[in-house]
């Protein structure tokens, strides 16, 4: 578990940080907010994490999802069972949480009939679902930044107090900055958009869903990146309509 700040915790995968690992994160206050879940089979791992960041399992309080994706919502349902935690979400990604849509399955999925029970995660209802801009309780207040195109209701977390942005799928960090896998991505055009409206935000640390955290001057290099990334492609794509 790698220590982000005083009150952010990264908990990587079981493959380090790279693509086919995704990273979960705590975030401590009076209570414990958990912040993605992994892949299924981490439970076991995600309570070690809980007790010796010093809480209980009764002291999660939220699960906060990034997105529906099942590298993010594996453990939801066994967490929930555990905890009684809060499951939160954007409200364009609760259908899928929630089992009432099916999850659209990657072209380079369906040949693989095999894959078909692991792409749907069990599903599990969401407690609360919210918004772009909505500001949820937790250290001192982190606002909810609707950055869709990954899926419809991929969000960002700005945690003000920490100075940093939790991005889920939004970016990956692997070996360097990319954009997600448009295998798995349902809009890229929306994709773009989003980078752009991070790129014109402030913060200092970035953590990702796949990938090491960007520690120091992030929003410059996010900055940088979008820049450098709407120059490679069409204005239909960039957003740029002039």
């Amino acid at each position: 578990m790698k220590k982000i700040t005083s009150n952010i915790y990264m908990k990587n995968g079981l493959w380090g940080t790279g693509i086919l690992s995704t990273n979960v994160y705590f975030l401590t206050d009076t209570k414990l907010t958990i912040v993605d879940t992994g892949y299924k089979g981490r439970v076991s791992q995600i309570c070690r994490d809980i007790k010796r960041l010093g809480y209980s399992l009764s002291d999660v309080e939220n699960i906060i999802l990034t997105h529906y994706h099942v590298d993010h919502t594996g453990n939801l349902l066994k967490l929930k069972q555990l905890t009684g935690a809060n499951i939160i979400a954007h409200m364009d990604d609760a259908p899928y949480i929630e089992g009432r849509l099916p999850h659209p399955c990657p072209k380079a999925l369906r040949q693989l009939k095999f894959m078909e029970h692991f792409w749907n995660p069990d599903p599990v209802e969401v407690d609360v679902t919210f918004k772009d801009g909505d500001i949820l309780p937790v250290l001192g207040g982190i606002k909810i930044i609707h950055t869709p195109g990954h899926t419809p209701g991929s969000i960002s977390i700005h945690i003000r107090q920490e100075d940093a942005l939790i991005t889920g799928d939004l970016l990956a960090n692997t070996f360097k900055l990319s954009l997600p896998s448009r295998e798995f991505t349902v809009d890229i055009t929306q994709e773009i958009q989003s980078i752009q409206k991070i790129a014109d935000m402030e913060f200092n640390i970035v953590c990702f869903g796949h990938g090491v955290p960007l520690m120091r001057g992030a929003h410059k290099k996010i900055k940088k990146y979008y820049l450098k990334l709407k120059k490679t492609l069409p204005n239909s794509l960039s957003g740029d309509n002039t």
